[in-house]
């Protein structure tokens, strides 16, 4: 879900030259996002419809600038196959939760392809530096094995987080990223 929102809201910004890619520390390669899934996705306007399952491999954190995971535990997992990479790896919820903290621009020289390293370096130097407090709260719940429902509320929730992560990276969406339905305006991808 994560990796949808945020090519979708990357578009949405018109920002190109970052890629997002998307594995996992459990399940099975080459698997389709599940019914649940991607009903809550499309829902939320983002097509998950050629998402195909990646298992994690240490090269992968090696050669990213910033790693999101959706729980403590998958933080943990890879900082433990790559130390050099903790530094640049957050659940989610941490990552938003830290960003919330920085003072004004975002970090970086606003060049697109650099701002995911340059939010990890803020964020890493935060977390290190105590000036935000660990929570209890890192994961994502995860609805797997749950009805449809636990997937729209876990979507909610994804959304908002990456919307939070995305805004701080690169601004919020322009306007003219607003489309009209039914005589209403909203944002595609903004949170709710």
């Amino acid at each position: 879900m994560a990796a949808g929102f945020l090519r979708s809201g990357l578009a949405e910004r018109g920002v190109a030259g970052v890629a997002v890619a998307s594995c996992g520390t459990s399940g099975w390669d080459g698997s389709e996002a599940v019914p649940e899934t991607r009903q809550a996705m499309v829902e939320r306007g983002v097509d998950v419809s050629g998402h195909r399952a990646r298992r994690f491999e240490p090269g992968m954190a090696r050669d990213a600038d910033l790693i999101l995971a959706m729980a403590a535990e998958h933080r943990d997992a890879v900082a433990a196959a790559v130390p050099e990479a903790a530094d640049r790896t957050f659940t989610l919820k941490e990552l938003s939760r830290l960003l919330d903290r920085l003072d004004g621009d975002a970090p970086g020289d606003g060049a697109a392809e650099r701002q995911p390293g340059a939010l990890a370096a803020a964020a890493s130097h935060l977390r290190a530096g105590g000036t935000v407090e660990p929570s209890r709260d890192e994961d994502v719940a995860d609805p797997l094995g749950l009805g449809v429902d636990a997937y729209r509320a876990t979507a909610w929730e994804i959304e908002g987080l990456c919307t939070r992560i995305l805004d701080a990276a690169f601004g919020p969406i322009p306007a003219a990223a607003a489309e009209t339905e039914s005589g209403t305006t909203r944002l595609k991808g903004g949170a709710s």
